[in-house]
């Protein structure tokens, strides 16, 4: 963005404020972005979160006029990379990828899982997914109704991956087993790729995955789509039934994706940031790649997304006490 105009509209945001706010922002405004910012991803490059804000980056940078850093910090099912975009300093300098298994799964999962959800105050609602249930081609099942009657028929022998303990993957594998009543066991890697790799490989029999890491595989022939996980069939994957449509009656499991600050941070560099993420989706090479891969842009702001984590809480401490799930 051309700096003038960047000024010209974080001027205005000052403007909205409190005099005694207005006076700290103003003296500021000719300042941020005057470096880069560091974009925490909390999986492992080459997941749907690194793909993700990997498509957003170029975007971002040119609205924000600095580098936009990406730094990914897998591990523990997202709570490492959380728990540090959570404690840096509120200065805007820092943004955090979160998605349901950190915010809505994770506080309920783990004794501690490093943070709390209310010390990152939410920026952009960057989108909505489906998830896709793909098998190794050695498998002997065309779909989901098959890979059924095959676990019951031999229980326990086959495996599924996912993102790892506390994963989004994770939940909507174990609501599968549990709906569905069959027995398969979990295996979590430290993020999506990390299992996508895995399952190409023959390691495991099935995977619960995010699509945009998992159908450049399906459309090359390397993995096959039993299911996806949605209310209604992908435009992606137009012959791919649904769970329910499975023999699962009444499955259904979206996921999200958002950004979010520390805490704290002034609410005129939570709107230019937001700013920017927006614009960024609203780019038709972007949107299109993520509409392709089933995860469709949102771009809502920090009310909206705040109002959605609090209810996706709400909801998934209830499905996680259901289930028993516990994460030590």
């Amino acid at each position: 963005m051309n700096p003038i105009r960047r000024r010209s509209l974080l001027q205005v945001s000052a403007a909205a404020l409190p005099l005694s706010v207005a006076g700290k922002w103003a003296f500021a405004q000719d300042r941020f972005p005057s470096k880069p910012i560091t974009l925490i991803v909390p999986q492992p490059a080459g997941g749907d979160a690194d793909v993700v804000c990997r498509s957003l980056q170029k975007k971002m940078q040119d609205v924000l006029g600095q580098p936009v850093v990406i730094d990914n910090r897998g591990g523990a099912g997202g709570n490492i990379g959380t728990a540090l975009g959570a404690k840096a300093a509120p200065d805007g300098y820092t943004l955090t990828f979160v998605n349901q298994g950190t915010m809505a799964l994770n506080p309920s999962l783990y004794p501690n899982a490093g943070y709390k959800v209310e010390s990152l105050a939410p920026v952009t609602w960057l989108t909505s997914i489906d998830l896709v249930i793909v098998a190794h081609p050695s498998v002997p099942a065309g779909n989901l109704k098959e890979f059924l009657e095959l676990a019951r028929k031999e229980p326990g022998r086959h495996t599924y991956g996912t993102a790892g303990n506390g994963s989004a993957n994770h939940l909507a594998g174990e609501m599968l087993k549990s709906m569905a009543k069959v027995d398969f066991t979990h295996v979590p890697y430290k993020g999506g790729g990390p299992a996508i790799i895995a399952l190409l490989g023959g390691e495991i029999s099935i995977a619960v995955a995010f699509p945009l890491a998992a159908l450049p595989h399906v459309r090359s022939g390397k993995l096959k789509a039993l299911a996806v996980t949605g209310k209604q069939r992908a435009k992606a994957l137009p012959d791919v039934p649904t769970v329910a449509e499975s023999g699962v009656s009444g499955y259904e499991f979206v996921s999200w994706m958002g950004l979010a600050v520390p805490r704290g941070t002034p609410d005129p560099i939570v709107q230019t940031l937001h700013a920017a993420a927006a614009a960024a989706l609203k780019e038709k090479d972007v949107a299109d790649r993520l509409s392709a891969g089933m995860t469709e842009p949102v771009g809502a702001g920090p009310k909206e997304f705040g109002d959605l984590i609090s209810r996706e809480g709400a909801r998934w401490s209830k499905m996680i006490k259901q289930f028993g799930m516990k994460i030590d």
